[in-house]
């Protein structure tokens, strides 16, 4: 275990895994890394689920006790590591931070999901026999994902689907911009977990789709994740490397 007692189970492409990542490279925070193969689907092993009932990543474990839900998890190290702080000492600011983590889960998780899970999921669940997707299936705890996953693994996501994230993943990062438009960060003219929240999502959004950054329509959103990108801890986040298992996983 880390010296401040942190684990942190995760997954090397996984957006809500690199929030999570962001806070605490930005803290300087050591943990404990329980790297998990999502492309092996060992957020469904029975020892996982016993930690995240939901068999979704990350999960923190903080000298014992098991705090879940990316955002809940950001702003839990915000109040037991409070030394480099990402919160927002206004309340309005804190409201307006607040707002843009409720976001990142309710609007640019959807944006990205089917795209990211067509890239990652779909090819590994059909290398599969058809009795192992059935074990697979099986392990996954939610019945209406279980279903979605049955649905998609066999036929993808219709051509709406993805055209709705095509127009929810332009929805991101207009609304980024125009925050951007008006102070340097999204919350305020302060780094805040605002935007360690979104820029997972924003980063995702450029490696599916390039060609949305390259007439300058999203000038202050550029210009904000270059600011980010110099941060110490992009690189140890985004490009996580600290566990002998990265080479045998797949990115985006």
């Amino acid at each position: 275990m880390s010296a401040n007692g942190l684990e942190l189970y995760h997954g090397l492409p996984s957006t809500c895994s690199k929030k999570v990542r962001l806070v605490l490279y930005e803290k300087q925070l050591p943990f404990k890394s329980h790297l998990m193969d999502l492309r092996k689907f060992e957020q469904h092993a029975p020892e996982y689920l016993k930690l995240n009932a939901n068999g979704v990543v990350p999960t923190l474990v903080h000298d014992g006790r098991v705090i879940i839900e990316s955002s809940i998890i950001m702003e839990y190290l915000e109040d037991a590591f409070p030394q480099q702080p990402l919160r927002p000492r206004d309340a309005y600011a804190q409201y307006r931070m607040r707002l843009w983590l409720k976001y990142s889960d309710d609007v640019a998780y959807q944006a990205v999901y089917a795209p990211t899970w067509m890239i990652l999921n779909r090819d590994a669940m059909n290398d599969l026999s058809a009795a192992e997707r059935e074990q697979v299936l099986a392990r996954i705890p939610q019945e209406d994902r279980r279903q979605r996953w049955a649905e998609v693994s066999a036929h993808g996501f219709s051509e709406e689907v993805l055209r709705a994230s095509v127009a929810k993943m332009r929805a991101c990062l207009t609304r980024c911009d125009d925050a951007l438009a008006q102070s340097d960060y999204l919350a305020g003219n302060g780094l805040t977990l605002a935007d360690f929240a979104m820029l997972p999502f924003v980063d995702r959004i450029h490696n599916l789709r390039p060609e949305f950054f390259a007439g300058g329509e999203y000038a202050h959103v550029e210009d904000w994740c270059g600011r980010l990108r110099d941060r110490p801890a992009f690189a140890k986040a985004l490009d996580f490397q600290d566990d002998p298992r990265v080479p045998e996983m797949v990115n985006i």
